[in-house]
C-alpha cells in the first residue's frame, strides 16, 4: 500500500491537493493530509509514509525543518518541496537534505503528479538495491558462519530431519563441507577456563580463536563444521576428505583425530593459555546419525571426564545405539499447534502435508506412529477449538469430525481423512468470523462518518474503532469497493443537497459544519460533483 501526505499551513490548498487529483492512478492508496510540522510527524510516526509533499513556508516548524527530522527518522521516505520564492538558497538547502524533487507553486497537477511518480520509482530502485539477489547473496557470505552454526544445532538436536530435502538445500546455501553419506566423527571441547575467560571479558573472543584453532588442526585432511552448543561445548563434525582409507598409515582414523585432538589441546595450552577437555564419538554415517551420536557423546562426556581437567576420550568402541525413527516434522518448529494459533493457513496445509510425507516414508505408517500423530494434531485441535469457545466433542456438529472420533486413527486414510475435514471446518469457521467482523466495522466507520462529517478524517475515524489507519483502509477498500475518503466525500456533498433542498441554512454554514473552511472551495467541490453551484441547486428545487 503506498502512502501519499501533503503538508501546507493553508488547510484549502491541502485539502484541494489531496482530495482533487487522480492519485490512484500513479499508485497512490491512501493521502494523509496535515496542516504543520508537528501534526505531519505524528502522522510519520503512526502511518508508513512513503512520499511527503511539503510547504516550505509554514509557521513553527519549516518545511526545511521538516525534511531534516524525516531524514534522521525515516530514511526511505521521499520528500518534495513547494515554494513560492524561486530562491537559490533554498533550492541549494533541498539539494542538501536530498529532497526528491523543488517545484514552485502553484505547481501544475501534472508537474506534481508526475514528481510524486518519479519519487516513487526512486523508492522502488532504492528497495530493489536492497533487496538484490547481489547483495543478499553477500549478506549470505557474512553470515555464513553464523548460519552453519543453526543448522548443525538443529541436526544434532534433532529439530531438521536428515532426511528432508531442506537439509540439502540449506547445507547447498551455506557450503557445508559435509556430504551424504560421510563417514563423520563428533567431537566435543569444553573450554575448562570458560569462568575465568568470562570474567575477563574474553569469553568471545577465546572461542572465536578457539574454533580457528581447531579448524586449523583439523582441515587439513578433515571437512570440518563446528558451532557452539547451549551447554557451551564446541562441537566439531569431521570427515575424511577423500574416505577414510587414506588414513591407514596413521593407525586409523581413531588415532589420527586423538593426535590432532592432543595437538589441539597443546596449541591452546601454549596460546590461549586456556586447557581444554576433548571427546571424540565413534564413525557414524551423515547425516542420520548425527542427532544420535551427539546425546551420547554429551552422556559420555558428564560420565567419562565431569570435572576433571585436560583429558581426552574417545567413543570409538561404544557400539552406536539406533534409536526408534522419530516424527520430526510433527514436532519441529513451528508446530501445528502455533500455526493454528495464528491463522497461517496456507502453512497449516504445507505442514500437514510434511508430516503425512513423513509418514508414509521407510515404512513409518505403522500404528503406533499413526496414533501418535493422532494424539498430537488432535491436542493442537482441541486447543484451538478452546480458543474459539467451540465444542471439544463435537466442534462442527458432526460426529464424523469430533475430536474424540479414535475411528480416525485406524489407519492412515482414516487419519488423512479425518484431517483434512476438520482443516476445512476451522477455515470456514474463521472466514465467516472474519466476514462478520469486517461487516460489522464497516458499519461503525459509515455511522460514526454520518455522525462527525465535520471532522471525519482517517485518523478520527480509524481511532474510532481502534484499528491502525492503513489496515482499516484496507480493509474498506476490500469490503466496500470505494476508499473512506470517498465515501466521506459523497456523505458530505449528499448532506450538503439534503440541507440545501431541506433548510435555509447559510451555503456557509453548510460547508463549515460539513469540515469545509473555505466555502469556495466547498462551492469548487459540489460543482465537480453535481455539476451546479450549491445555489444553483438550491434555486432548481424552487
Amino acid at each position: 500500500m503506498r502512502q501519499l501526505l501533503i503538508i501546507d499551513d493553508q488547510s484549502i490548498l491541502a485539502d484541494d491537493l489531496a482530495e482533487m487529483l487522480p492519485w490512484g492512478e500513479i499508485g497512490i492508496d491512501v493521502v494523509h493530509k496535515a496542516y504543520s510540522g508537528s501534526e505531519a510527524l505524528d502522522i510519520l510516526k503512526e502511518q508508513a509514509v512513503d512520499v511527503v509533499v511539503t510547504d516550505i513556508r509554514m509557521p513553527g516548524m519549516s518545511g526545511l525543518e521538516l525534511i531534516a527530522r524525516i531524514r534522521s527518522n525515516w530514511k526511505h521516505t521521499k520528500c518534495i518541496l513547494l515554494s513560492g520564492y524561486s530562491d537559490f538558497e533554498y533550492a541549494k538547502q533541498a539539494l542538501q537534505l536530498q529532497s526528491s524533487d523543488y517545484l514552485l507553486k502553484p505547481a501544475a497537477d501534472e508537474e506534481l503528479m508526475g514528481a510524486v511518480r518519479k519519487a516513487l520509482q526512486e523508492l522502488d530502485r532504492e528497495w530493489l538495491e536492497v533487496s538484490s539477489l547481489q547483495r543478499a547473496m553477500y549478506t549470505l557470505r557474512e553470515q555464513q558462519p553464523k548460519l552453519r552454526e543453526y543448522l548443525l544445532l538443529d541436526l544434532i538436536n534433532g529439530k531438521q530431519s536428515p532426511r528432508s530435502k531442506s537439509l540439502q538445500r540449506r547445507m547447498e546455501t551455506y557450503d557445508v563441507p559435509l556430504r551424504e553419506a560421510d563417514a563423520f566423527h563428533l567431537l566435543l571441547v569444553r573450554l575448562d577456563d570458560a569462568e575465568s575467560g568470562e570474567d575477563s571479558g574474553q569469553g568471545e573472543l577465546i572461542d572465536y580463536a578457539l574454533a580457528n584453532m581447531a579448524e586449523e588442526v583439523f582441515s587439513d585432511r578433515f571437512a570440518f563444521w563446528h558451532g557452539k552448543d547451549q551447554h557451551g561445548f564446541l562441537v566439531c563434525l569431521i570427515a575424511a576428505q577423500n574416505g577414510e582409507a587414506g588414513l591407514d598409515d596413521d593407525g586409523g582414523p581413531d588415532a589420527w583425530i586423538e593426535s590432532r585432538a592432543l595437538r589441539l589441546q597443546h596449541a591452546a595450552r601454549t596460546y590461549l593459555r586456556v586447557s581444554l577437555s576433548i571427546l571424540s564419538t565413534r564413525s557414524g554415517a551423515f547425516p542420520e546419525d548425527a542427532a544420535t551420536l551427539y546425546p551420547a557423546a554429551v552422556a559420555g562426556f558428564r560420565r567419562l571426564i565431569g570435572r576433571h581437567r585436560e583429558l581426552y576420550v574417545s567413543l570409538s568402541r561404544t557400539p552406536i545405539q539406533h534409536p526408534p525413527i522419530l516424527l520430526y516434522e510433527l514436532y519441529r518448529p513451528p508446530t501445528l499447534s502455533t500455526l493454528l494459533e495464528i491463522g497461517q493457513w496456507e502453512q497449516v496445509e504445507d505442514k500437514l502435508r510434511r508430516i503425512f510425507e513423513e509418514l508414509e516414508t521407510d515404512g513409518q505408517a505403522s500404528s503406533a506412529r499413526i496414533q501418535e500423530a493422532y494424539y498430537v494434531m488432535a491436542a493442537a485441535w482441541a486447543s484451538l477449538s478452546h480458543k474459539n469457545k467451540q465444542s471439544l466433542f463435537d466442534p462442527a456438529g458432526d460426529g464424523a469430525i469430533a475430536l474424540t472420533d479414535g475411528q480416525a486413527a485406524a489407519s492412515m486414510e482414516e487419519l488423512r481423512a479425518w484431517t483434512w475435514r476438520i482443516l476445512h471446518y476451522f477455515r470456514q469457521l474463521e472466514s465467516a468470523e472474519d466476514k462478520d467482523s469486517r461487516a460489522n466495522i464497516i458499519k461503525q466507520v459509515q455511522s460514526f462518518i454520518q455522525r462527525n462529517l465535520e471532522e471525519a478524517s482517517l485518523q478520527a475515524i480509524a481511532a474510532s474503532v481502534f484499528l491502525n489507519p492503513s489496515y482499516l483502509s484496507k480493509i474498506y477498500k476490500m469490503e466496500t469497493g470505494e476508499g473512506i475518503s470517498d465515501y466521506v466525500f459523497r456523505a458530505r456533498m449528499e448532506r450538503a443537497a439534503a440541507l440545501l433542498a431541506q433548510s435555509a441554512e447559510k451555503i456557509y454554514d453548510i460547508s463549515q459544519s460539513l469540515g469545509y473552511q473555505k466555502p469556495s472551495y466547498f462551492i469548487q467541490l459540489f460543482k465537480k460533483h453535481y455539476g451546479l453551484t450549491p445555489q444553483e441547486y438550491r434555486n432548481k428545487l424552487g
